[in-house]
């Protein structure tokens, strides 16, 4: 316990604390180089750009003025740092090279035009056309590594400037790995960066202040049909899995690896039957049996592969699971109140945070919407989880947790953006009998609401 003169130096501390507000970053693509105009990939080769890259550097600098910048931050290569100097000037903002922010180094890619990689080096060319990881004889620098420098870059910059607004200037490969979609020459891409290691997509790809014939979409670099690139956006089923005995008696099962019951197993029969008429391309589970009995039974129906993904598994709840509602309000009042109010729950729950479930969720999402580009795939998962999602879509708005085997549409991508089109659609459920309500409506008496 604190003593009133520690509660009064605690308090005196924290009101001395400053309250860190996200930056906002405005990622911007260099202007266009004759290599671009080629449709050949230049990786370190420093190529200047050309007479229309100086003016949409100019353009970029133009649009920029109006946000107060306080700081650009550049690629060292000349394209990056050419368009850097533009927007800097323009205002009258402290311009800094920065190593982490190079191209992404494409190794037998560089040099060479997108049609002479496809000839030459095919399995290089499948890789850059997929998003996948390159063959190591390609020389190509890693997704992971170019991720891991850009983001630490972002981090100091956003902790150096926390609540400002921030230019960098990049390039097309690099960005390509951060956002998983390409990017035209001298688009702006907008960053919500902070606090503390975290980032979100505001917007993408950005090309309104690009005038003459690129701005009218000519000559774009990251045209798919040039590039490989599939811009298409992933259309994501989230399937609760069907029902357990904890969710008949009302327990909240978290990481606790409960088994489908007999009803559950007919109901995963349901949902598979639905999305049998759906061409679905993948199926992803979550690690804990009850998902993936369900996810298995989908899997035989329709004929596709069953694919286990730990980031999908449910949340962990600490001290609430095992125990019911009525139980929780009578040995944890705070957490049960905090659940219903939908709020996040407090410390004693022992819980994962909201943020971390969606941030895992959100991580195997990109990833499955950038392998199954204008697909549809089905996700196996948990209500706790699916809760989380749902909540970071609406904000303070109340949600309903949605029902075993109900299904909930987003659609994600291109990159790293989704949004939701329905919520836990159960039409493919029968309505349940007379008798049906009473047996529930026997069991879960007495117990609270969730």
């Amino acid at each position: 316990w604190l003593t009133a003169c520690q509660y009064s130096v605690l308090f005196e501390f924290s009101r001395a604390m400053p309250t860190l507000e996200p930056t906002t970053v405005f990622f911007c693509r260099h202007g266009e180089t004759d290599w671009n105009l080629g449709k050949r990939f230049q990786g370190h080769i420093d190529i200047p750009l050309n007479e229309a890259g100086g003016r949409q550097a100019q353009q970029i600098a133009d649009t920029l003025k109006q946000h107060q910048i306080v700081a650009v931050w550049s690629s060292p290569l000349t394209r990056a740092r050419n368009t850097a100097a533009a927007i800097a000037a323009s205002s009258n903002a402290v311009l800094c090279v920065d190593n982490r922010l190079l191209e992404r180094e494409l190794g037998v890619m560089q040099g060479c035009t997108a049609y002479e990689v496809r000839g030459k080096h095919p399995k290089a060319w499948a890789a850059w056309k997929t998003q996948t990881p390159f063959p190591k004889d390609s020389g190509v620098e890693p997704d992971s590594a170019v991720i891991y420098r850009v983001e630490s870059a972002l981090f100091e910059l956003a902790a150096k400037y926390p609540g400002k607004s921030v230019a960098i200037v990049g390039h097309g490969a690099a960005l390509r790995s951060v956002l998983l979609r390409a990017v035209g020459t001298a688009s702006i891409s907008v960053l919500s960066v902070g606090p503390g290691r975290a980032w979100r997509v505001v917007q993408v790809g950005y090309e309104a202040h690009l005038r003459g014939l690129r701005g009218m979409g000519f000559f774009k670099d990251s045209d798919s049909n040039e590039w490989g690139e599939d811009m298409a956006a992933t259309t994501v089923l989230l399937c609760r899995h069907g029902e357990t005995d904890w969710n008949l008696d009302r327990r909240f099962q978290g990481m606790v690896d409960m088994p489908l019951n007999s009803l559950g197993r007919k109901q995963a029969g349901m949902i598979a039957q639905a999305l049998e008429n759906k061409s679905v391309s993948a199926v992803w589970t979550s690690p804990l049996q009850r998902a993936r009995e369900t996810g298995g039974i989908i899997s035989d129906k329709i004929g596709i592969q069953l694919q286990v993904e730990d980031r999908l598994r449910e949340r962990n709840l600490g001290v609430m699971q095992g125990r019911n509602p009525t139980q929780l309000r009578e040995e944890f009042p705070s957490i049960i109140d905090a659940w219903i109010a939908q709020i996040e729950l407090p410390p004693e729950a022992q819980a994962e945070p909201a943020s971390e479930v969606v941030k895992r969720i959100e991580s195997a999402l990109f990833d499955l919407a950038a392998a199954y580009p204008g697909k549809t795939v089905a996700l196996i998962l948990h209500g706790a989880s699916i809760r989380c999602l749902l909540k970071r879509a609406v904000g303070n708005a109340r949600i309903t947790t949605p029902k075993n085997v109900s299904m909930t549409t987003m659609v994600v991508g291109p990159g790293r953006k989704w949004r939701l089109v329905q919520v836990a659609d159960v039409s493919h459920m029968p309505k349940p009998t007379k008798e049906e309500l009473l047996h529930r409506l026997k069991i879960t008496s007495g117990s609270a609401k969730l």
